[in-house]
């Protein structure tokens, strides 16, 4: 038994590492490929693989519609799985992922206004005004966060092994769909996408280190039903 606990603090040890790897290594690419993209390097597979998914737009509804999830219905996604964990009493990791998922929106319109890069084609993306330029791909970077928060979550559950995996899997072709579509609809380069993806793995890293058990924002549901019942059973053996 005691060989077995060791085993397995071993084992949450090293995937503590690992995720400030993933963090790191998906933060620093995309540190990398923004100063890349900002000095005006020109990547060679940029073009060819625009030309190739704009090629796809046979019905633009189709890939408008999976566009436009990654717009209102993420933030209803993002503000739930906020008032979920705090009504469960993980109220620390609920402030972590608003502020988190503030930093990303923030972070995101500002690394675009920096680099001001254009968009494959001139004008406004999506009809919002004001939204000119391309690097990042924030749909991308959303989708990846939000729905990866909620797919970190479920995973950590104790529900079965196939759901929790289906769960990954479907948020992985959500992410691919989507920035197949923001390419499909001539809004962004592949290297916009590609960013996405990075920062959005280096956030959910970052995401998961953090709320690891023993941080400061792991916080069980059951935490404070075990206080209460532990004061409750103190008093009965007080009187």
């Amino acid at each position: 038994m005691i060989a077995a606990a060791a085993g397995e603090q071993a084992h949450t040890r090293h995937a503590n590492a690992g995720w400030l790897l993933v963090a790191l290594g998906g933060l620093v690419g995309f540190v990398l490929l923004t100063l890349a993209v900002a000095g005006g390097v020109v990547f060679a597979f940029d073009q060819p693989l625009l030309t190739l998914a704009h090629g796809w737009d046979g019905d633009p509804f189709i890939w408008k519609a999976i566009s436009e999830s990654a717009n209102i219905p993420l933030i209803v996604i993002g503000l739930g799985f906020v008032l979920w964990l705090f009504f469960t009493k993980r109220r620390r990791e609920a402030l972590l992922v608003l502020l988190m998922l503030a930093a990303v929106t923030a972070g995101s319109e500002g690394v675009k206004q920096l680099v001001a890069r254009p968009r494959p084609e001139a004008g406004t993306a999506d009809g919002i005004p004001g939204v000119v330029f391309s690097y990042p791909s924030g749909h991308v970077l959303e989708a990846l966060t939000i729905l990866g928060f909620v797919a970190l979550r479920i995973w950590r559950t104790s529900r079965p092994r196939v759901p929790r995996i289906l769960v990954v899997v479907l948020v992985v072709i959500d992410v691919v769909l989507v920035g197949v579509a923001r390419m499909a609809l001539n809004a962004h380069y592949p290297t916009d996408v590609l960013a996405g993806v990075l920062g959005g793995i280096g956030v959910l890293g970052l995401y998961a280190w953090l709320t690891r058990e023993g941080a400061w924002a792991h916080q069980p549901a059951a935490t404070a039903e075990k206080a209460t019942s532990h004061g409750a059973r103190d008093a009965r053996q007080g009187t």
